[in-house]
């Protein structure tokens, strides 16, 4: 194996090629359009471009990818994970075009491609199943209900190729299954090429836990331990660590033994995950089947962390027909190693994904803090594909200490120009449940606040006069606007973009240093009284300004990038768009009605000029970042005029309709 070709892009693209480096292998990448200046492009020893823009014109595309692989002369293809990873025909493509697939036969991924399939298979192999039902080809909505009453709800609609989440809905009653099947079969079709459905019990309070387990051609089969990964959001993991921290030890061992028996049943290679749901405690645990992906995992570091094994390495190990470097027996595990995934999207607006420019991304590495990444300060985060920006996995002798170092490494990035869920991701590792292990599959249903935590006041107050100070002081030392009487403030106006709240800094200079005022929301400086913060000191070291505030003294490094302001102090930072005192005269300024949170492509358009509906009704579906978006009805009243049509793509805020009160309409 001399030219490994990646059909992956961003993090795992990058993760691939460092092992291969390591290896003294060559290193090939694929990129879209949207790709052409990603990280993972320039670190590619050669880089093949593929037409088009999406995923499915692109790193889904077969015959793309294999003409690139030729081209570029690569003798392997590693499909990292998602895109053609699951693939059979993929896999089995790569082999006929005379390359080597890392990664398990396709008869095994065709096994396991299916849920539907695979629950079979288990089931055969005696591993307990979750309750469930499959929808046969040309099922109408009566049928279903009917087996949906035999599931029992609240139940899962899933989509039975892939996995992410995707194509996956909750459902909590009869009235929402059929649009629960709409939407989920639309979704497996975009992300999968699927649109094949079934449906499963939801335990709504349950334990997510999955077993790393490896094959090789000489009939060896191997578990790696565990990982849970319970904290989801969208049934998208969140957070995952090793080991469970509510599995029981007799129950771990059987779970061990079921996906090793299940791995081993069908000839399993390379790395694969079994994935099973815990139910109950103490004696009354149990577990049951979900099921096997067969590729490597998202979060995989988590295992090599506590194991400190290179599971790529052992990928490609395997791949050249080589047995596993360890047996059963020679595989330990220590200390304790969790995993959060950083996205670039905004958890208390409904994980609302956000793009634009990366202006700064630097997280703190080191020999028990990883960060696997697939942007850098100046990556641009676009609505083509999912909104992770990294993943960063930490390793302590024990759980306390493994959550203190990844919410301290997490506190001190610098992170600016896009909303993250980073401040959420720290409320999550300090929160007093997860400290405590209680973290079920309803974490985050149970635990809302860990969604928005609020920046204490004072720290907010001190980053806003630090804002205010910034870039005041000329070239003598001397601030500008310097008075030696009282006169009239400068004002700065400022969007905090983690709530989108508007705030007024007040500030005058005279003898005393700065007096600093704030008026929140749209409140007039000139007429209404601020919060008078007082005599502030601030003092400036190169970009940093030492505020001293209440008797408090903190260091803020600021930085600006044309109108946005972002501030870090190590344990807190914010960011703030300056607004002009002016309104905005822009043509777009005064539109109103139901408008794009994000860009995307328009999949569904429910409404028709002259439709009565009701306030939250579903009139456009939007698809962005592998996820639907609904963009409904703000009033009850009737459609007067519809802006887009299916297939269209679209700006972030664009209106989709125009809205006619019903009382204009009657």
């Amino acid at each position: 194996m001399r030219r490994i070709l990646v059909a992956n892009r961003g993090e795992i693209a990058r993760r691939v090629f460092r092992t291969a480096r390591d290896m003294g292998i060559q290193t090939v990448a694929v990129y879209s359009e949207p790709d052409a200046d990603a990280p993972f492009v320039r670190e590619a020893d050669i880089a093949v471009a593929l037409r088009g823009t999406t995923s499915a014109e692109t790193y889904l595309d077969v015959q793309q990818i294999l003409e690139a692989a030729l081209r570029s002369g690569a003798d392997a293809v590693h499909p990292g994970y998602g895109f053609l990873s699951e693939n059979p025909d993929f896999a089995q493509a790569v082999r006929d075009a005379g390359l080597t697939w890392i990664g398990p036969t396709p008869d095994s991924i065709r096994a396991m491609a299916l849920k539907v399939e695979a629950k079979r298979l288990a089931a055969d192999a005696g591993v307990p199943l979750v309750p469930g039902a499959e929808l046969p080809e040309g099922i109408d909505d009566a049928e279903a209900a009917r087996l949906a009453s035999d599931v029992g709800f609240p139940l899962l609609v899933k989509a039975s190729a892939g996995g992410g989440g995707k194509g996956m809905r909750v459902v909590s009653s009869p009235e929402g299954l059929a649009e629960a099947l709409a939407s989920a079969r639309r979704e497996a079709q975009s992300a999968f090429g699927d649109p094949t459905v079934f449906l499963e019990r939801y335990l709504s309070r349950a334990r997510h836990v999955e077993v790393q387990v490896f094959g090789d051609e000489h009939g060896t089969v191997v578990h790696l331990g565990e990982r849970e990964c319970s904290i989801q959001r969208r049934h998208q993991k969140v957070v995952e660590e090793s080991p469970s921290p509510g599995l029981e030890s007799g129950v771990a061992e059987r779970m061990y033994a079921a996906a090793v028996s299940l791995a081993g049943s069908i000839g399993y290679l390379g790395a694969g995950t079994v994935e099973f749901m815990v139910a109950g405690s103490g004696d009354e645990q149990e577990f049951f089947f979900l099921e096997m992906n067969t590729r490597l995992q998202v979060e995989h570091p988590v295992t090599e962390m506590v194991t400190g094994l290179d599971l790529v390495e052992w990928q490609i190990a395997v791949a050249r027909g080589e047995r596993l470097p360890l047996q059963q027996d020679e595989i330990t595990r220590s200390g304790h190693a969790i995993e959060v995934r950083l996205y670039a999207e905004d958890p208390a607006r409904g994980y609302l994904p956000n793009t634009g420019v990366l202006r700064e991304f630097t997280v703190a590495t080191g020999t028990s803090l990883r960060v696997d990444s697939g942007v850098e300060a100046g990556s641009v985060v676009t609505a083509h594909y999912d909104p992770m920006l990294a993943k960063v996995i930490s390793h302590a002798p024990d759980r306390d200490g493994a959550a203190a170092l990844l919410a301290g490494g997490l506190r001190r990035a610098r992170i600016h120009g896009l909303v993250t869920n980073r401040d959420s991701l720290v409320a999550i590792l300090e929160s007093r449940r997860f400290l405590s292990g209680d973290t079920t599959t309803a974490f985050l249903e149970d635990d809302p606040g860990v969604l928005d935590p609020r920046i204490p006041s004072d720290v907010r107050d001190r980053h806003l006069a630090s804002v205010a100070a910034h870039g005041r002081v000329d070239i003598d030392g001397v601030p500008a606007g310097w008075r030696n009487v009282p006169a009239v403030p400068d004002l700065t106006l400022l969007r905090d973009l983690a709530s989108d709240e508007d705030v007024t800094v007040a500030t005058l200079r005279g003898r005393d240093g700065l007096t600093i005022g704030i008026l929140d929301g749209t409140a007039d400086p000139f007429v209404d009284p601020a919060r008078d913060l007082g005599a502030v000191e601030c003092r400036f070291e190169g970009d940093a300004v030492v505020v001293v505030l209440g008797g408090l003294r903190a260091t803020c490094a600021v930085a600006s990038y044309d109108d946005l302001v972002c501030v870090d102090d190590g344990l807190w930072s914010t960011q703030w768009r300056r607004r002009s005192p002016f309104p905005d005269a822009s043509a777009d300024a005064g539109a109103q009605g139901p408008s794009t949170p994000v860009p995307g492509t328009v999949t569904l358009v429910e409404v028709s000029v002259g439709d009565r509906v009701s306030a939250g009704q579903t009139l456009v579906v939007l698809e962005a970042m592998k996820m639907e978006h609904r963009i409904t009805a703000d009033i009850d009243g009737v459609v007067a005029e519809l802006l887009v049509s299916p297939g269209q793509s679209v700006d972030a805020h664009a209106v989709v309709a125009v809205l006619a009160p019903a009382e204009e309409s009657a």
